[in-house]
């Protein structure tokens, strides 16, 4: 019986170690990157990154023969999965323990009489959604990934691959999935484990390594404002010896999560940038987003960042549900305060399981200031929300640390990311309110 599991834009690290996961079961499998090598294989599993995904890929997946399983972010909602994409099962959560219980179960004949057996997955008897118990949380001992020849060629956010350092966080910001998907008791992995793994994706050929896992200090701790700096120090030193520290990253780190042994260890041991989750330069809407944050909490982060000789990059979300305009501008006022050296801008995407797209969902969409149509850039055809979305860009470039002249080049290129983003999360709400994509 072969196997392959498909990922449609990039390799997820999630799809890489279940594929390592059968083939140490000793099942044929691959792992294969979008769709235009015709897949052949009894069971394709397909790794879903992104809501869009459901349509977006909806035709390619449709073509695909062979019993079809559908894992990753998406799946905390199988009935959206299942209203979307024509599949067999959807494997809930974590998926280490179910996809190789649902593959050993199926066996040669793909039986799917005893899918019930199976914890944490979903599949459709007749017009009826079947949920099986749930998995016990997975340990964080595994196989090594299964690791593609092209890894090297790999580009996400400049990193070839985003490594697994810990699973879950005791934080409960609204618009996350990561409390959802994977608890949120922090569960670390051993040192020698995640240095071994850089290893073989270094042997692989990949170059530039980033840890993962949502906020990198958490490794080694239980909560917040408990930060175990020896483990993530330690970490960081045993994979820089490896990389070299121009070729590590440290994507995400709390504001709340640092202290000046973790700061100078990043200066140390990493390509020296941090990434914080500032989201907000309204009181009101940190609370509203349930961040756990102050602006003050805030600026004492980015100032002692910055007392390190660390430069510091900064994630924004604008459209939050209740946003005002006072709110917004007092995020461009704080993001101007800051003066950081780089700044990425989203719009507010109800991601499916979080509260934000509880919240959304409820929200007419006449009501939705995403489908509202604002007035400053009528010829662009924007929303309120991507109006909003673009003034924040086009103002970063004036104010972070090296400003950058606005060409002709770059408003194109941003007002086409704001209409992308918009676009995109327009769908999104669409499909998880009912309506018509």
């Amino acid at each position: 019986m072969k196997i392959t599991i498909l990922t449609p834009e990039f390799y997820n690290y999630g799809a890489l170690l279940i594929g390592g996961i059968l083939k140490d079961a000793g099942y044929v499998v691959d792992v294969q990157k979008g769709f235009e090598k015709e897949v052949n294989a009894d069971i394709v599993i397909l790794s879903l990154h992104s809501t869009i995904h459901l349509i977006k890929y909806k035709l390619e997946i449709e073509k695909i023969k062979g019993f079809k399983i559908v894992g990753g972010p998406v799946s905390r909602v199988p009935e959206l999965i299942f209203k979307y994409l024509p599949v067999d099962v959807v494997v809930i959560g974590e998926g280490e323990v179910s996809t190789l219980d649902l593959v050993d179960k199926l066996g040669k004949d793909l039986d799917t009489s005893e899918l019930e057996e199976v914890k944490g997955i979903a599949f459709k008897n007749g017009v009826k959604i079947v949920k099986t118990k749930r998995v016990p949380i997975s340990s964080m001992n595994h196989s090594l990934p299964l690791i593609p020849d092209d890894i090297s060629s790999e580009n996400i956010r400049g990193a070839n691959v985003y490594i697994e350092t810990h699973r879950g966080c005791p934080g409960n910001c609204g618009f996350c999935q990561v409390p959802c998907f994977f608890g949120r008791e922090v569960r670390s992995r051993p040192v020698d484990e995640i240095v071994s793994e850089v290893k073989e994706f270094l042997k692989k050929g990949a170059s530039r390594i980033a840890v993962s896992g949502g906020t990198g200090s958490l490794y080694g701790c239980k909560k917040f404002n408990k930060v175990s700096e020896n483990s993530f120090v330690e970490l960081l030193k045993e994979i820089s010896n490896l990389t070299g520290p121009k070729n590590l990253t440290i994507p995400d780190i709390r504001v709340d999560m640092i202290n000046d042994e973790i700061l100078e260890a990043v200066r140390k041991y990493t390509n020296g940038w941090i990434f914080f989750g500032v989201e907000s330069g309204s009181e009101r809407i940190l609370r509203k987003m349930r961040k756990g944050i102050t602006l003050d909490e805030i600026r004492d982060a980015v100032d002692n960042a910055k007392s390190h000789g660390i430069k510091i990059a900064g994630s924004f979300i604008v459209g939050y549900p209740t946003e005002t305009e006072d709110d917004f501008e007092a995020t461009v006022e704080f993001a101007d305060e800051l003066m950081l050296d780089d700044y990425f801008v989203s719009i507010a995407e109800p991601i499916p399981g979080t509260a934000l797209a509880d919240e959304v969902s409820k929200i007419p969409l006449n009501e939705n200031l995403l489908f509202l149509k604002g007035e400053e850039y009528k010829r662009y055809d924007l929303s309120i929300t991507e109006e909003r979305c673009l003034n924040l860009m086009l103002e970063s470039y004036i104010f972070r640390r090296i400003p950058s002249p606005m060409t002709d080049e770059l408003f194109k290129a941003l007002v086409d990311e704001t209409r992308s983003q918009g676009n995109h999360i327009r769908t999104v709400i669409k499909m998880i309110t009912g309506n018509p994509v």
